[in-house]
């Protein structure tokens, strides 16, 4: 039986090897608005592609709505309303979709709330498959596809990102750009805010003033990196590219 070979990789075949694919074009050095803006519509278009091809019409609707806030739940008028679904097919797919485990219901009161199931085995998957496609992601990622050349990175923190909001609780989102501003940001984010009905709240930091922060150790900064968080515009390598270079100063 021949001897295994646990030797490292030669420095040659270190370099045959395949680079690791990134999460976006748009990532490495200054992106290209056009470049970004394709990649960003076909990545879109690839998630609503397995949205239809999984959930009815009717089920994104009503997911969508669902894991909008997760803890709280809604009562079937509350759903029948904000979804536009007839009462029949609201009915069904709480019916189909309570009996998979997939969402549970309490009764308060005189009305039954109904919300996802955080035991379900599926949860985090479900959760991030709707994020990404028809719910927080998605509409997020909408209202700030104007922006996406002049911003690095994006993402929400705080309590919706460890999914321990309420009724009311804003969504809290940092954006991390070059050359944009607070007024051309507000300007995109009422719509998602309907879509949501959340409000959000920005906070916007041109690439030296975040690094000025991080150098200062501001607690504030210091919070947020440690955090969970949910991307909208980018992804990890992102914000290290722009922490870490003041962290390696």
């Amino acid at each position: 039986m021949p001897a295994l070979n646990n030797q490292p990789p030669s420095a040659a075949n270190r370099a045959r090897a395949p680079t690791p694919l990134r999460y976006s074009p748009c990532s490495n050095g200054r992106p290209d608005p056009g470049v970004c803006a394709s990649y960003e519509f076909v990545h879109a278009k690839i998630w609503l592609m397995i949205a239809q091809a999984l959930f009815t019409p009717a089920q994104q609707k009503l997911l969508g709505l669902l894991f909008v806030r997760v803890n709280q739940g809604f009562h079937l008028n509350e759903i029948m309303r904000l979804t536009g679904l007839g009462s029949a097919s609201a009915q069904r797919e709480l019916k189909r979709l309570h009996e998979s485990g997939v969402i549970t219901s309490e009764r308060i009161g005189n009305v039954r709330r109904f919300k996802p199931n955080k035991e379900c085995i599926v949860f985090g998957e479900l959760s991030s498959l709707v994020k990404k496609t028809f719910g927080l992601v998605s509409v997020l990622n909408s209202a700030l596809a104007p922006l996406q050349h002049v911003l690095n990175v994006a993402f929400v923190y705080g309590a919706t990102a460890k999914e321990q909001e309420g009724m009311d609780t804003p969504v809290e989102l940092l954006l991390i750009g070059e050359n944009t501003s607070y007024g051309e940001l507000l300007s995109r984010l009422p719509v998602a805010e309907r879509l949501l009905r959340r409000k959000i709240n920005p906070n916007l930091y041109s690439i030296p003033d975040f690094k000025r922060r991080l150098r200062e150790q501001q607690p504030f900064i210091l919070q947020v990196l440690r955090e969970q968080k949910i991307y909208v515009l980018g992804d990890e390598s992102d914000l290290e590219k722009v922490s870490g270079e003041e962290g390696a100063a």
